[in-house]
């Protein structure tokens, strides 16, 4: 569960949106346009060789006639069709003609690529979300419902709307129109139908800076986050938890900037709540791999959700599934074509590359400038420049940084350049101050990037190495990572003069093609499972339908994801290189490489070096490079020196001349300028004062990781890369085995089924899935019964705890003899041989065999001697009958009693020495049927007295309704007074009910007037009431009165079903002799069912077997004392 859920500030943002009703033509529009065109070509036909542009037109009262819709549709109708150009109006003479290409159109029977011309212009507020950048339709609260928990304003919650795509738009529009349709629907108190065609979101457009009003409305959104303070580095770190609304970069940068508020401002009243929460655990940051392993869990759950749960299950897959999909988008989106560079002359020559690809804008990052760097690419900038490309220059580390003169005369040759070419002045942007940025990039356009660690414009360091990316587009839509990185350095632009002309959007580039979708929208995703229309009453076929409909999702999830080869590349900004320092390390499985130029104690810690002693042992390689130690921090060389001697086969220490800064664990890399082993990730400035920003690519997937690596001077390791449906392959033999025993009815074939999926690898991973996907316990059993056929010798250890799983639940049932054989297979399994003998004979002449041997056993604990005396009890008293005799033979009840006079002698409580002491003073004559069957026996009689009586209330109470009926009129009166007279057919039955005569209230039930008793209540009536004006019972009256009668009838029956009941009289002379022995049993319960001894699970199943068999003697002796 979240630990906390805080409120963050959301502002309006107005959106002028286009809506229509789809891109196709209406059917009415079709119908009109067709008429225009036709009436048009008529007239043309009339007047061979006329001129078109001087023909009539079509007259709009022509129209209106023709279609019947009225003035007013055939006009709204006629405005949409002329707005689309589509037709031209005469307004003097009210006519209308189509425009040739509508003719050319239908003439070749291409009118469905005409778009609609059906659509309204409004301008609207969505919400952006300044500290994460989220745009919604919905919304949110005008206050926030908890003050203290508000996300105060900040400059680092800087969020605009240039980090929102314009799909995110179309979809907060969208939003907003729903929420409208929901708002309508309450209004109106009952939830709006949609008919005819949806209204749809056609065009969205920002709108512009200055036409936006001064003052914005603010909302407050909430967002579920934990905080955490992290055992390893002693840091808070603020998570957010996922949902299918913000994307997995949202949240991650949610929880980064508030982890850096926390940092830079302590003392806030919101920092000081955060902390006060704060739980001391590792942090689990959201991931892609967690959210499919969080469907694929939830998808395995809904075969055997109960009912009356799937509805809340199903929306909890909705969200798990949405937030999985837009993950898996999200990569896909971030897939590029990635290439390495490691010698400084590669490094130079891809510069010039980058540069000489820009047809726009080239953007040049740079935390230093000097004349050496600047000089070394005048000629590749000046080119540019003389192709009318758009240079942008972001520099500066310090806030204090200048740009020294010779390099500024440089980039003023270049403005020269562009003014001698009459370019725009805006040809050449330079960052008016410095931009307080630790990060060295060039861009160009928006489909290539080279990033990585090297100060291409200071100083040529030509003895040094780097390691760079070079990232760029598969696509000529452009590249989501490179325009990422364009829209932060618009936020990173110190003036906004500046940061309004950089170019980020796809469309301001060359080679923007109209209606280009990006990879991540065209992903084939399959529809969603829909709801359950009955939950509690859906039918078994159903429910199957639905979770095998889930369970495909999610595995057409995990099919995509597997199915990507290209590497995925995302932004990594700031604290988010330490995040991915630490997690990375914890998460590794297979290598960790860690690159730095220098080597500090403050980053080197050790907690850090314990961190890697860890995964050293768990059977990782570490390889650690660096190329200076600072100034004091001799200690952290030693610690790593330490590792390396204690592992020297698995951790490697390389210190030279490279200055490559970049971090590889397993298959992901992530490069940039931050150093990893001397950045302690967190800043201490002042507030205010915006730490120099540190940006980075994280690269997944696509042999990168391996390959950067290797360029590294670590060792090649193995990477396997998963096939479609190799992960959590448990999970999905699991459901193939539920899939397929569902789809099977036929008893052996369900067993074949069962034995298939054991006999594959590793059976008890396939139970332990089983029981984690909830499924039956039934199926478990055979399962694990299954599994173990064969492999009783020497099971695996895993195994083996599932057979003592079987024979627990064998015990629990009351299964003995079962456990008894699966007991003998396996003798280090389950209870001792003895006991288990012992419970397995209960009801057969063994057992008193077995009951010597146990009571003569030594060591034996009070708990055994308990469950013992209960056993035997249990044999004298509640014989089962297992042995093909319904009384417990004389010579088996002789030497039970025997042993329970033993071991009422030996040291266990009072309660179980009466008890013995009972079942040994029981006379003998009970033993033949016995004390239970004599209890049962009784207990029926005593039912059926109950139920008797409560039939002869009912019928009293039928008698007295219908005597009491009121009638107005002389004829009811005495029809009613005839019926229920002491000789009349009700009161005879009266009479019989006094006297609780049964078998005269059976008789009665049988006398043929109740055959037709409307057609004798009618007789009955015509012959007393003869002579009288209403002869006759009819309409309502009539009806009541028959219905009372009939429950006279329907009371007499349930009476007369007693008659042939009979109370057992046999064996009457055992009652009395039982009864006292069940009475003196129902006093001695309560002590036996509290008594604390100390008994193991097997000889406490035992006890509980043996007292419930003398439950029915508890029964009836607790029902005598009352």
């Amino acid at each position: 569960m979240p630990a906390l859920r805080v409120h963050l500030p959301y502002e309006s943002v107005p959106v002028r949106v286009r809506l229509g009703y789809g891109d196709e033509l209406s059917r009415i529009e079709v119908t009109v346009l067709r008429a225009v065109v036709e009436l048009w070509n008529e007239q043309l036909a009339a007047a061979p060789g006329a001129d078109p542009a001087h023909a009539g037109g079509v007259g709009l009262s022509r129209l209106n006639t023709l279609f019947g819709l009225g003035y007013r549709m055939t006009l709204d109708l006629v405005f949409d069709l002329w707005r689309r150009e589509y037709i031209t109006l005469d307004l003097y003479r009210a006519r209308v003609a189509p425009t040739p290409a509508v003719v050319a159109a239908f003439a070749q029977g291409e009118q469905q690529r005409l778009s609609s011309g059906e659509f309204k212009l409004e301008t609207i507020d969505v919400w952006l979300d300044r500290v994460g950048g989220h745009l919604t339709g919905r919304s949110g609260s005008a206050r926030p419902p908890d003050p203290e928990l508000a996300v105060p304003s900040d400059a680092l919650f800087s969020a605009t709307v240039d980090d929102v795509s314009g799909s995110d738009l179309v979809r907060a529009a969208q939003e907003t129109l729903s929420e409208r349709g929901q708002a309508r629907g309450a209004a109106a108190g009952a939830p709006i139908v949609p008919h005819g065609r949806n209204l749809r979101v056609m065009e969205t457009r920002l709108v512009p800076a200055h036409q936006r009003p001064g003052a914005r409305r603010r909302a407050w959104f909430p967002v579920d986050i934990t905080v955490r303070l992290d055992p390893d580095t002693e840091l808070v770190r603020v998570t957010v938890v996922q949902d299918s609304r913000r994307s997995l970069a949202q949240c991650e940068r949610i929880g980064r900037l508030l982890t850096q508020f926390l940092e830079q401002r302590p003392g806030h009243r919101f920092s000081q709540k955060l902390r006060a929460s704060v739980e001391t655990r590792l942090a689990d940051p959201p991931s892609l791999e967690r959210s499919i392993n969080r469907l694929t869990g939830l998808a395995g759950q809904a075969l055997t959700a109960s009912a009356g749960t799937r509805d809340a299950l199903h929306e909890q897959l909705t969200d798990a599934l949405r937030t999985a999909r837009s993950q898996v988008e999200a990569r896909v989106g971030g897939e590029a074509r990635v290439d390495l560079l490691r010698a400084q002359e590669d490094y130079r020559a891809a510069l010039r590359s980058v540069i000489e690809r820009a047809r726009r804008q080239v953007v040049l990052v740079a935390s230093t400038v000097r004349y050496e760097g600047l000089a070394d690419l005048l000629p590749d900038l000046r080119a540019a420049v003389a192709r009318g490309v758009q240079l942008v220059l972001l520099w500066g580390r310090r806030h204090s940084d200048r740009i020294e003169q010779k390099a500024e005369n440089v980039l003023e040759e270049l403005r020269m350049e562009a003014a001698g070419r009459r370019l725009s002045p805006s040809t050449v942007l330079v960052a008016r101050r410095s931009a307080n940025v630790s990060a060295n990039m060039v861009v160009a356009d928006n489909h290539t990037a080279l990033v990585g660690g090297y100060g291409y414009l200071g100083l040529l360091d030509k003895g040094t190495d780097q390691l760079g990316v070079v990232v760029s587009a598969q696509e000529p839509g452009g590249c989501e990572p490179v325009e990422s990185i364009l829209r932060w350095v618009r936020r990173a632009m110190p003036d906004g003069i500046t940061a309004s002309a950089v170019h980020f959007r796809e469309r301001d580039f060359p080679g923007h093609e109209e209606g280009w979708t990006p990879p991540a929208e065209r992903l084939p995703w399959t529809e969603p499972p829909a709801p359950l229309e009955q939950d509690t009453a859906a039918s078994d076929a159903a429910v199957r339908s639905w979770a095998l409909a889930w369970r495909n999702c999610a595995a057409e999830v995990r099919r995509t994801l597997n199915g990507r080869t290209r590497p995925s590349v995302t932004l990594v900004e700031d604290a988010a290189h330490r995040d991915a320092l630490w997690d990375g390390v914890r998460a590794a499985e297979r290598q960790v490489v860690v690159a730095g130029e220098h080597l500090a104690t403050t980053v080197v810690s050790r907690r850090l070096t314990n961190v890697l002693r860890e995964r050293l042992g768990a059977g990782v390689r570490v390889d650690v490079l660096f190329r200076h130690v600072r100034k004091g921090s001799a200690d952290a060389e030693e610690r790593l020196a330490e590792l390396a001697a204690e592992v020297p086969a698995a951790f490697g220490l390389h210190e030279g001349r490279s200055s490559a800064r970049a971090l590889v664990c397993d298959d992901e890399l992530v490069v940039g300028s931050f150093d990893f082993l001397a950045h302690e990730g967190f800043y201490s400035g002042q507030p205010g004062r915006r730490p120099p920003a540190e940006v980075g690519l994280r690269v997944s997937g696509g042999g990168v990781a391996g390959e950067a690596a290797v360029l590294l001077g670590a060792p090649a390791v193995h990477r396997r890369r998963p096939r479609a449906g190799e992960a959590h392959l448990a999970h999905r033999r699991s459901h193939r085995l539920l899939a397929a025993l569902d789809a099977c009815t036929d008893p052996a074939q369900r067993a074949q089924v069962v034995t298939e999926a054991v006999g594959a690898p590793d059976p008890a991973g396939l139970l332990a899935e089983l029981r984690e996907a909830q499924a039956p316990d039934e199926l478990l059993r055979i399962t694990a019964a299954a599994a173990l056929r064969g492999r009783t010798d020497g099971p695996e250890p895993a195994l083996r705890e599932w057979a003592g799983w079987l024979l627990e639940d064998l015990w629990s049932r009351g299964r003995f003899v079962e456990a008894w054989v699966l007991g003998s297979a396996l003798p280090d399994c389950g209870p001792p041989p003895l006991l288990a003998r012992t419970a397995a004979t209960i009801g057969t002449p063994a057992v008193a065999d077995a009951l010597d041997e146990c009571a003569l056993q030594d060591g034996r604990t009070p708990g055994r001697t308990a469950a013992l005396i209960a056993v035997g009890a249990a044999q004298v008293l509640a014989w089962p009958g297992r042995g093909g005799t319904a009384a417990v033979p004389p010579e088996v009840a002789l030497r039970v009693r025997e042993a329970l006079r033993y071991l009422a002698a030996k040291d266990v409580a009072p309660c179980w020495a009466k008890l013995a002491g009972a079942a040994v003073s029981c006379p003998p004559e009970l033993d033949d049927p016995g004390p239970a069957a004599v209890a049962r026996r009784q207990l029926a009689r005593e039912y059926r007295n109950s139920s008797l009586d409560e039939a002869w209330e009912a019928l009293d109470e039928a008698l007295s309704s219908a005597t009491e009926t009121k009638f107005s009129f002389e004829a009811g009166l005495k029809t009613n007074a005839h019926l229920f007279h002491a000789n009349g057919l009700f009161g005879e039955l009266r009479s019989a009910a006094e006297r609780r005569d049964l078998f005269a209230a059976a008789a009665w039930t049988q006398r043929p007037e109740l055959a037709d008793l409307p057609g004798f209540l009618d007789r009955t009536t015509a012959e007393i009431a003869a002579g009288l004006k209403n002869h006759v019972i009819h309409s309502s009256k009539r009806r009541a009165y028959l219905e009372r009668l009939r429950r006279v009838e329907a009371a007499a029956g349930a009476v007369a079903a007693f008659r042939d009941e009979r109370a057992d009289a046999t064996a009457a002379y055992q009652v009395e002799p039982a009864q006292a022995l069940a009475g003196r049993l129902s006093g001695l319960w309560p002590e036996l069912r509290a008594d604390p001894a100390e008994q193991t699970a097997a000889e406490r199943h035992l006890t509980e077997h043996a007292l419930k068999q003398m439950g029915d003697i508890r029964e009836w002796g607790t029902l005598e004392r009352s």
